[in-house]
């Protein structure tokens, strides 16, 4: 890299880190409200039996007494390991507003991962589209923030996008480190609307979130356009360009998705939340830690 890429690439650095820092303002820092079935140090309540769930952590006495079986959970009081999977598949390049969505989820990521290592916690990430770009396991420090920054900005402004949307590469991955608990956040589109089953895996151990990363013209309820105005329809993970007229997109509605975004993801215990690239990132991820607090 030319000695003007490198300073280019430092300065989108330090303008990324200097916006996350911003956006941690915005809520208080490392706030997950994480819990795990396990041995912590603060028990939080009895609930149903999951399948996957640990046997020696079953409520003898209300299982006895309610005919079903039910596990006690606890707080987790340990150091923790944050893990963020991010997707950079072709169609995260797309948005017609201030910041496209991998922008917004870059950004997103960055804020997150500052909020991790302000509060001392591990970091640890993965980039993602059909296959693993990057993987870094869960380190401690701002040596990993800024590993993570550089890697963003490459992604966002220096790296070809290529693949597909494949959230399973990821659950994969993190699978694979064995032995280990971490609080995940999967970024993505999630073009195809799909939650996969495949997270039934990681939600046995893990505390997992999905962030749904979202331009308000993909959907029909969110737009303000004029109805008969004509827009570009370009599913880039598919090649096809199409010109269609908003009153014609209707049916293709946010609050569809997030319905079918949330039925899979119910399933598993996880929450969903979803961000426009409209959005204020800093307010959108307070409200997205509001929620999972008020879960736990």
């Amino acid at each position: 890299m030319i000695r003007g890429d490198t300073e280019r690439l430092l300065r989108e650095i330090r303008e990324l880190e200097f916006r996350s820092r911003k956006n941690v303002t915005g809520f208080l820092p490392g706030n997950y409200a994480t819990t795990y079935t396990g041995s912590g140090l603060s028990f939080r309540e009895a609930r149903k039996y999951l399948a996957g769930d640990p046997v020696r952590h079953i409520d003898w006495n209300m299982t006895a007494r309610l005919g079903e079986p039910f596990v006690r959970t606890f707080h987790e009081e340990r150091e923790r390991e944050i893990f963020l999977a991010i997707d950079v598949s072709p169609s995260m390049y797309t948005g017609y507003q201030t910041r496209n969505k991998i922008e917004t989820a870059i950004e997103v990521a960055a804020t997150l991962a500052l909020s991790a290592v302000k509060q001392r916690d591990r970091l640890g990430y993965l980039l993602f589209s059909d296959s693993v770009h990057r993987i870094h396991p869960p380190r401690p420090g701002k040596a990993q923030l800024h590993r993570l920054l550089s890697d963003l900005v490459q992604y966002s402004t220096v790296t070809e996008p290529s693949g597909s949307t494949d959230p399973r590469v990821a659950i994969h991955a993190i699978e694979a480190l064995r032995g280990r608990r971490f609080v995940i956040f999967l970024i993505s589109d999630f073009i195809d609307h799909d939650v996969p089953d495949d997270l039934r895996f990681v939600r046995r151990r893990h505390d997992v979130s999905l962030l749904h990363i979202y331009d308000p013209i993909e959907f029909g309820d969110t737009m303000k356009a004029d109805p008969d105005l004509l827009l570009p329809v370009f599913a880039p993970e598919g090649g096809r360009r199409a010109m269609m007229k908003p009153s014609l997109m209707k049916e293709h509605t946010l609050a569809a998705t997030r319905s079918v975004l949330e039925e899979g993801a119910t399933k598993y215990r996880i929450l969903v939340h979803s961000i426009s690239t409209s959005d204020a990132v800093g307010p959108a991820l307070g409200a997205f830690l509001h929620r999972k607090r008020s879960l736990v």
